[in-house]
């Protein structure tokens, strides 16, 4: 269930129009670790109301080409990797800002063969983005393995006071991990986010289907073959990038 009424008045000012049939503030591109290009982007969203950040793993060149495009609707945005894997989706008024927080604290501390990491650790980075007109969300916060910040990050309750936000529906996890993530903004007060955590193409189509009902008994199963398919592709442009680097 996507928590729509959560969303901070912080994006206000990109929601050109008064209905949004789709709204994803959580999308990886070709940039980083997905698959899924500027152009199919594009194509897909012409005709459909909508909200979107492009939030590729400590990089912002797709997000920075769709504005450029004039693209509308687009919220300059980022997911930030610290050196022990946590995670924060910052967000932006200006693109400028985004572009400046990138230069500064991002780029010169990046892995050449981690594109999920950077050097630097979560304290870091929560005080460098309250420098800017910024938005911070925790995302998967109960994900899988080590994305499951509940089960392997001891500092997490501390973090959350600290945060706007918790992304409490992502589409490549179950609905149980999805519920826990809502339980616990609630618990904690904070706005919501929300998105596909797309890496390919079909994942941000089955995310558009499931904001518009327009999916049937097959669906979950599909979804979660998508979720597969891009881990696999995922794995694989890892590899390609580590062995590039060697």
């Amino acid at each position: 269930m996507l928590e729509k009424n959560k969303i901070s008045s912080f994006f206000d000012d990109f929601l050109i129009g008064t209905t949004h049939s789709y709204i994803d503030l959580h999308i990886h591109t070709n940039a980083s670790d997905g698959l899924i290009d500027t152009e199919f982007l594009k194509e897909f969203l012409k005709d459909t109301p909508h909200l979107i950040s492009v939030t590729d793993h400590n990089n912002i060149e797709s997000n920075v080409a769709l504005y450029e495009s004039g693209a509308i609707n687009i919220v300059p945005g980022i997911e930030v990797g610290c050196h022990d894997g946590f995670e924060f989706l910052i967000y932006f008024k200006e693109i400028k800002d985004l572009i400046d927080f990138y230069i500064k604290n991002v780029e010169p501390f990046k892995y050449r063969n981690k594109i999920a990491r950077t050097k630097q650790s979560y304290d870091y980075y929560l005080k460098e983005a309250r420098r800017y007109d910024s938005f911070i969300s925790i995302p998967h916060i109960a994900g899988m393995a080590q994305k499951n910040y509940l089960k392997n990050k001891d500092y997490i309750h501390q973090i959350t006071t600290k945060v706007d936000a918790i992304e409490t529906y992502n589409h490549t996890l179950s609905k149980k991990r999805n519920f826990v993530a809502s339980r616990i903004r609630k618990s904690k007060d904070k706005f919501a986010t929300f998105g596909s955590d797309a890496h390919i193409k079909k994942e941000i189509i089955s995310f558009y289907n499931y904001q518009n009902n327009n999916f049937n008994k097959s669906f979950y199963l599909r979804k979660n073959l998508y979720h597969l398919a891009s881990i696999i592709g995922l794995f694989g442009k890892h590899l390609h990038h580590f062995l590039d680097l060697h």
